[in-house]
């Protein structure tokens, strides 16, 4: 397997070689072989760690001098990219394919040598799942089809004109929300080894600067999300979640800002997690009803958003959650006042569920 990947990758590069050069590119073709590790983060998925590899075959927009937002996001890149990997088990995982997105830009460094912090997130296929007869040893996926997230830092050297040499460290996590159990959900970490060469060049446009609002304005948001996530893959059940929330945001510059929040979630699953030996357990908004505060990050990329925070619960029902909450999602921008997300959220690592809704945002009142 490993000569094969490596041959891909070579022949790969032979084919990028053929290219004419030129200074100006928009668009670039890459590969990335990627060795790596399947990481068990609960006790039911130790048995599935493993040595990993596998390739990237990306294409990426480049030169968005004619988008406002370029001014913030150095050398950024919108990139499309195809990912395989053997994760190490045949038996057990066997191969993951996936389809996605990603957006890369500039943290540190100057054009021609850079860091870059990557995010991602599509679409997985993966050939071997939990099955109660014949593959009950694989407890972290329940469902062929999931979600895949991906967070990279990547050094970009510039080694002409037309190439540039990636390197790096990821971490790309295949999970299906909870839609189907089991839902442990499973973390690849990475190594990055790339080469992207430019394959269309063209005139640059001046930079677009006319919609950028150098306001110091806070903003709040109100939100309501809805999520379904199944439980019990001996005798599954789907329940049905709803959530409201508060955002409060400072930000930092027109496509950076910083929010606090608050979450009020009614969760049905929690009296069914303490009462393990109750088919049908009293459910009632004193014992599903979590309450839990939040600090977050957010990047603006045109209409779209990129969210991550970090939340800690003070109301957690029979505490059959961890003390502490993740989420990482997009949202679009409807209006300058409506908004639509989809978000995953996440408990150490395992996914809880995927929540979709709709909100609204307003200014702070001027003194």
């Amino acid at each position: 397997m490993h000569r094969s990947i490596k041959s891909v990758i070579f022949f790969l590069f032979i084919a990028l070689g053929t290219i004419s050069a030129h200074a100006q590119y928009k668009w670039a073709v890459g590969a990335t072989y990627l060795p790596g590790f399947l990481f068990g983060h609960r006790d039911d998925s130790r048995n599935l760690e493993a040595h990993t590899q596998g390739f990237e075959l990306s294409i990426a927009h480049l030169n968005h001098k004619n988008k406002n937002w370029s001014t913030y996001f150095k050398n950024a890149e919108v990139g499309y990219e195809f990912i395989y990997l053997d994760l190490g088990h045949p038996n057990l995982l066997g191969k993951a394919y996936g389809l996605g997105a990603n957006f890369q830009f500039r943290i540190a460094g100057h054009k021609t040598n850079h860091l870059a912090l990557r995010l991602g997130s599509g679409v997985g296929y993966i050939t071997r799942i939990f099955d109660v007869e014949t593959n009950r040893h694989n407890m972290a996926i329940g469902s062929h089809w999931n979600g895949n997230i991906q967070i990279a830092l990547l050094y970009k050297t510039q080694l002409s004109p037309k190439y540039s040499l990636k390197t790096g460290l990821g971490i790309t996590h295949y999970s299906n929300g909870s839609i189907h159990t089991p839902n442990l959900g499973i973390n690849v970490p990475s190594l990055f080894i790339g080469l992207q060469s430019g394959v269309i060049k063209v005139g640059l446009k001046a930079d677009d600067t006319s919609l950028i609002k150098k306001t110091k304005l806070t903003r709040h948001e109100i939100m309501a999300n809805y999520a379904y996530k199944e439980k019990f893959f001996a005798n599954p059940r789907i329940f049905h979640i709803f959530n409201v929330g508060y955002r409060w945001n400072k930000p930092i510059n027109p496509v950076r800002r910083w929010y606090l929040g608050t979450d009020l979630v009614w969760d049905p699953t929690h009296p069914y997690s303490y009462y393990l030996s109750d088919p049908n357990p009293r459910v009632g908004i004193d014992n599903s009803t979590e309450l839990g505060v939040l600090i977050g990050h957010r990047y603006d990329i045109g209409k779209f958003s990129l969210v991550s925070d970090i939340g800690f619960y003070i109301l957690n029902p029979y505490q059959t959650k961890y003390f502490t909450y993740q989420r990482l999602g997009f949202r679009y921008a409807i209006s300058k006042k409506l908004f639509i997300n989809s978000t995953l959220k996440i408990h150490f690592g395992t996914a809880d569920y995927f929540e979709w809704g709709l909100g609204y945002s307003f200014n702070k009142f001027k003194k």
